[in-house]
Order: C-alpha cells, then structure tokens, then sequence
C-alpha cells in the first residue's frame, strides 16, 4: 500500500469512528449539534493537512452528510426542514471549504519555501565550494609567483659565489691559500644554502614552501651583514635596535635573509664610499620594521614605482652605470609579502634613501 492510499484509510477510518460513535449517543441528553461540528471540522484540518486537498474535499463532503443526518432534526434523514438548520448546513460546508483551500494554501507555501531552501541551500554549498577553489587556485599562483621569484634571485644570486670561486682558484690570482681557503669555504656555504632553498621549494608541492617560525631580529640582521661582507668591508655599518627587550621577528629565515642582504647590497651599491650606512630595528606591536639607510641619491617620484618593477635599472640621472638592484626590489617585495610583510621606500632626512623590512612580530 502507498503512502497516499495509507493516509486515506486512515482519515476515513477515523471518520468511521467518529460517525459510529455518534450514532451510538444519539440519546444522549448532553449531545449538541456545535459537537459534531467541531468533531468534523478537526477531521477535515487534519485531512487537509495530511491528506492533501482532495482527501480535504472528500471528508468536506461526508462531514456535511454526517451533520446533516445525524444532528440536523429529523435525525437519521437527509436533507433540513427548518431554515435555520439549513443555514448552519451551509455555514458548515463553506467553513469546510475556506479550511481546506487555506491549508491546501499552506501545504503550496510550505512546499515552495522548502524548495527554495533546498536551492538556497544547494548555492550556498556551490558558492562555498567555488570560494574553496578559487582559495585553493590564490594559494597555488601565490606559490608558483614565490617559487619563480626565487628562481630569479638564485640565478642572479649565483653569479656572485661563482665567479669569486673562479677568481680564488685562478692560479694568476694575487690570493694565497690561507687567504683564499676561508673565503672558498664561506662561498660554499652559501651555494649550500642555495640548493637547499631550491630543494624546499621543489619539495613542496602544492603547498606553502615557506618555513614560517619564531626568530631573533638581531641574529638575522647579523646574519644578512655576514653574508653581504664582501660588499661591505670598506662601508661604515651602524646597527642600532633597543636594547631594553629581546626582539623577535616571525618570518621564513632564509626568504627574510635575501631580502635583507640585497637591501644592504643596494645600499652600499648606490651611496657614496666612505658613507655609512645605518641599520635601525623598529619593534612593533604586530609588525617589526628593519630599516636600512643611506645617503645615496634617493629616489625620485617618477622612479618609485619604476624601482619595484621585476629586474629593473634604477632610473636616475645621478646612475650612470644605470646597474641592476641587486635581486630585484620586486622579488625581495614578493619575498616580504609573502611572510605578511612587505619592502618599502621612504626618503630619508637630509638626504638619501630608507629601504623598510616589514616582518610579523612575534611576542610569544
């Protein structure tokens, strides 16, 4: 048996009890007509609400048959006498009608607004899973973008390890073993560092190759001014941080380091010998600021934007040879923002240029 055909023998079943139930009281004293129509009328709400309008309007039917034979002088015959009755028939039958074409009403609205949860629903679970692909898609352009910009920087990077390594094995060179010996070994130490950055990345899939973690500033900018000592030997490097707290810094180590480095390399590249260069740590709140200061030539309005350009030359009439910035303002800028930093430019008092290191904070 069908649901359908269930709710029908069930409705009608109940209107047989009820009906038999009446007939077996007719002589009781206590027994009104407003009974049978309250009794009836709650059998067609239910049939209306269970059964669908069809069951609604048979059970209209057969309740006014019921009322009318059973409680409507003469009982037990169809059809009123008195015109009073016959208009309570009437009052019956349309308040039978109006209950069933309201709750058919409802039953249609109730239908339609779970449909359109059900499609509501259905968008929202598509809309989150096209915010999911369109994440997945950030976060996978964003680690293409980081990997070639490393790419670039360690092929421009290489250059410099290389031809000091061809420079210190050169029999015609002016450099003695013991002399030559300590820089061989710091040289392959940093193409080490390479290949193993090179290795993190192409091991990392679809992931994030950053090795985000907990570091102190000083020992990165220490570190950046060992690296970058060949460049800096003859410059004056002034480091200045607080000296009141530890400062700590969240970032990937190793991204951080080139960015710096080639910070400190543009800096000595672009300011006057015999020129210091200053190396201020700003501690904040979220963000720490590394600031590396010179009294170059600074840059012009028209060049600021230029400079942050991928490889570009930095256009200003006081560069003659017209050299590159070191990695790149644009890979180191792509470097820092991938950590939730950034790189900088603001002109400096009295003259030269302030390059920022933007880096998390880390106050655990």
């Amino acid at each position: 048996m069908t649901s359908t055909a269930r709710t029908w023998a069930a409705w009608l079943g109940l209107y047989a009890v009820a009906t038999l139930f009446f007939t077996r009281l007719e002589a009781l004293p206590a027994l009104r007509t407003s009974h049978g129509l309250l009794v009836y009328l709650l059998l067609i709400i239910g049939a209306s609400r269970y059964g669908g309008r069809s069951l609604s309007l048979v059970m209209v039917a057969l309740g006014y048959l019921a009322v009318d034979v059973l409680f409507v002088p003469p009982r037990f015959a169809f059809g009123a006498t008195k015109p009073l009755d016959l208009l309570m028939l009437v009052g019956f039958l349309i308040t039978g009608l109006v209950i069933s074409q309201l709750v058919a009403g409802l039953r249609r609205a109730v239908h339609v607004a779970n449909e359109r949860s059900d499609d509501a629903a259905r968008l929202s679970s598509t809309r989150m899973q096209l915010e999911r692909d369109a994440s997945a898609a950030r976060v996978l352009r964003d680690a293409d973008r980081l990997k070639n910009a490393l790419l670039l920087s360690l092929s421009h990077d290489l250059r410099s390890p290389v031809a000091t390594l061809a420079l210190l094995s050169d029999p015609q060179s002016a450099f003695t073993p013991d002399a030559a010996m300590p820089r061989v070994r710091e040289q392959a130490e940093r193409l080490g560092e390479f290949i193993q950055t090179l290795q993190r990345f192409a091991s990392s899939g679809a992931g994030s190759p950053l090795e985000m973690a907990r570091h102190d500033a000083s020992a990165l900018v220490y570190t950046a001014l060992r690296s970058s000592a060949a460049l800096l030997h003859e410059r004056e490097v002034r480091v200045t941080w607080p000296t009141d707290a530890e400062l700590a810094v969240h970032c990937d180590f190793t991204l951080a380091l080139q960015v710096l480095g080639n910070l400190l390399q543009n800096a000595a590249r672009y300011s006057p010998a015999g020129t210091p260069i200053d190396v201020t740590v700003l501690p904040g709140t979220h963000l720490t600021e590394i600031v590396v200061a010179d009294r170059g030539p600074g840059v012009s309005d028209a060049d600021l934007e230029r400079i942050f350009a991928p490889l570009n030359r930095r256009a200003s009439a006081r560069d003659a040879q017209q050299e590159r910035m070191g990695i790149g303002l644009s890979i180191a800028r792509t470097f820092a923002r991938a950590q939730g930093g950034d790189v900088r430019y603001r002109a400096r008092d009295g003259g030269g240029s302030e390059f920022v290191l933007v880096v998390p904070a880390d106050a655990t």
